[in-house]
């Protein structure tokens, strides 16, 4: 497994203490949030320094916080839309080609989604001759299935993402899948992955420490082990030791063990 760490594991941390940490922790790479570079003021120059000096990948988050490319407000469309440019301007000059970028969500009701579906492709129509122009790839993100999002099951995201170009590809989110569906057969369902984002869900919350939650994980993990995408470790993270992420490979190291297995490179403590 290619394993990395979303940087928001390690919120409130510089772009050198964020590198520093995956790297002891024997990780391939690291996930940059537009928004926390661009609220630490992180540099371009910084971040290509510090991934250069550990040796790490990186992948980039578009910007996603309080934005909608499908709003039916207008000026949230246009403001979403520029965001979503700024982030791969700023992914572009880091040297990241793997940006994940949410859908959008409705704001309206159910019988909405068809409008919102057709509001999101325009939106897309325009990030996808961005993403041409600065030679990148946009994965768009299976969503959790709570109020208002509706690009929250294999069959809606694969319709997004039906006939476009190379340009535009999925994040697979472990975490958003229903809890009544299987993992392993959700993940196959899903067309032009490019990257997983692996954490697990409790009856409350997204995101919580691996083993922690309500997912059937194990069989999952064992699936994913020979995969060759970017399995991004996520949450949201503001502890001094990064707790949730040590959890995170504490569980995989735990799964490895238990499996005999060694594709699982993580660091055992």
């Amino acid at each position: 497994m290619k394993c990395y760490a979303s940087t928001t594991l390690m919120w409130g941390k510089t772009i050198d203490e964020i590198s520093l940490k995956a790297k002891s922790l024997g990780l391939a790479g690291i996930e940059i949030w537009a928004e926390q570079a661009w609220y630490y003021k992180m540099t371009d120059r910084d971040i290509r320094r510090a991934l250069k000096q550990h040796q790490l990948d990186a992948t980039f988050h578009a910007a996603s916080w309080d934005l909608n490319l499908c709003s039916l407000n207008a000026g949230i469309r246009k403001q979403s839309i520029e965001e979503i440019i700024r982030s791969i301007d700023f992914a572009a000059s880091i040297g990241t080609k793997n940006i994940t970028v949410h859908p959008g969500k409705r704001t309206l009701t159910n019988d909405w989604n068809s409008w919102h579906f057709d509001c999101l492709q325009h939106s897309l129509d325009t990030l996808e001759e961005v993403a041409k122009t600065y030679g990148v790839i946009l994965s768009v993100e299976l969503m959790e299935p709570v109020k208002k999002e509706f690009v929250t099951s294999p069959t809606m995201l694969n319709q997004i993402v039906a006939g476009r170009s190379s340009s535009i590809q999925t994040t697979f989110d472990v975490a958003h899948v229903s809890f009544n569906k299987d993992l392993i057969t959700t993940h196959q369902e899903v067309d032009r992955m490019n990257k997983i984002h692996l954490s697990d869900t409790s009856a409350s919350q997204y995101h919580v420490a691996l083993g922690q939650g309500i997912l059937k994980l194990i069989p999952y993990i064992e699936f994913i082990q020979s995969s060759k995408l970017p399995i991004i470790l996520e949450g949201y993270d503001t502890s001094e030791e990064a707790d949730l992420l040590r959890k995170h490979l504490q569980y995989l190291n735990e799964c490895n063990e238990k499996t005999e297995d060694k594709t699982i490179e993580v660091s055992s403590y």
